[in-house]
C-alpha cells in the first residue's frame, strides 16, 4: 500500500495519471496504427504518381471508368482519414468530447473559406500550376488536405446533430458514408446542373 504522503508527492510533482496517460497514448499500439495509415496516405500518393499515365489514360478512355477510379480514390483516403480518428478515439475516450466540437462545424467552413481563398490566389498570383506539374506530391497534399477538411466538416455535423448515446466510432463510420456521398454528388452532379 502506497503512503498518503507519497501520493501527494507524486501528484504535486506534476506527474499525475493524466501525464501518464498522456506518455501511454503517445507509444500506444494506437499511434502505431494511425503511422501506418499516414504511411498508407504517402505510400498512395507514391502509387498513384507512378501509375499517373496508365491512369489518366484510363480516365480519358470513358466517362464511367472516371467515375469509378476517382469514386475508388475518394473512398481510399476519407476511409484512411476515418481509420485515423477511430484510431485517435481508441487513444483516447476524450475525443469529440471537447466544447469546441459544438462550433467546429462553424470553425471549419471558415478554415475552408480561407484555404479556398488561398489557394485560388496563389494560382492566380503564382505559376503554381508549373510547381505542381514538377512536383506532384504538392497536389497530394492540397487534395488531401480539402478531402480532410471536408471529412472533419461532416464529422462535426454529424457529431452536433447525432444523439449523445451514440459512439464516437459509429459517428465517425457515419461521417464517412456522408462525406463519400457528398463528395460523389458534388463531383459529378453538381457540374451536370
Amino acid at each position: 500500500m502506497v503512503s498518503q504522503k507519497y501520493v501527494g508527492e507524486y501528484y504535486n510533482l506534476g506527474v499525475n495519471e493524466n501525464t501518464e496517460r498522456g506518455l501511454f497514448m503517445l507509444f500506444s499500439r494506437w499511434t502505431f496504427f494511425q503511422g501506418v495509415v499516414v504511411l498508407s496516405l504517402v505510400i498512395f500518393s507514391i502509387l498513384m504518381d507512378f501509375f499517373k499515365e496508365e491512369i489518366s489514360t484510363q480516365m480519358s478512355s470513358s466517362p464511367v471508368i472516371t467515375m469509378v477510379l476517382t469514386l475508388v480514390f475518394i473512398t481510399i483516403v476519407i476511409s484512411l482519414f476515418s481509420l485515423l480518428m477511430i484510431f485517435q478515439t481508441k487513444k483516447s475516450k476524450t475525443f469529440l468530447l471537447h466544447p469546441i466540437w459544438k462550433k467546429m462545424h462553424i470553425i471549419i467552413s471558415f478554415i475552408m473559406v480561407i484555404s479556398v481563398i488561398v489557394f485560388i490566389s496563389s494560382f492566380l498570383l503564382f505559376p503554381l500550376d508549373e510547381v505542381i506539374q514538377n512536383s506532384r506530391w504538392i497536389l497530394y497534399i492540397i487534395i488531401y488536405y480539402f478531402l480532410f477538411l471536408i471529412n472533419i466538416l461532416v464529422l462535426s455535423i454529424v457529431h452536433k446533430t447525432i444523439k449523445r448515446s451514440t459512439s464516437n466510432e459509429k459517428k465517425i463510420e457515419l461521417s464517412f458514408v456522408w462525406t463519400v456521398f457528398l463528395l460523389f454528388v458534388i463531383v459529378f452532379f453538381l457540374p451536370s446542373i
